[in-house]
């Protein structure tokens, strides 16, 4: 089974053991596992912290057909 991985920068910046460790998980359950070094803020802190108005991150409606 293929798995693409979404690591948002919360993650990543906070929790970066989280996503290393989900990654071993995967794969020792037998999954080949793809992640996008490339990959950008997705704006959940902006959000969380209550920019609702303003467009911050990327949008990542686009993974959803994924």
């Amino acid at each position: 089974m293929q798995v693409d991985l979404f690591i948002p920068c919360f993650i990543d910046q906070l929790f970066p053991d989280t996503g290393f460790n989900m990654v071993k998980v995967l794969e020792k359950a037998g999954c080949t596992v793809h992640y996008n070094p490339e990959q950008t803020c997705c704006g959940q802190p902006a959000f969380n912290a209550g920019y609702w108005d303003k467009k911050i991150g990327r949008d990542t409606s686009e993974l959803q057909s994924h």
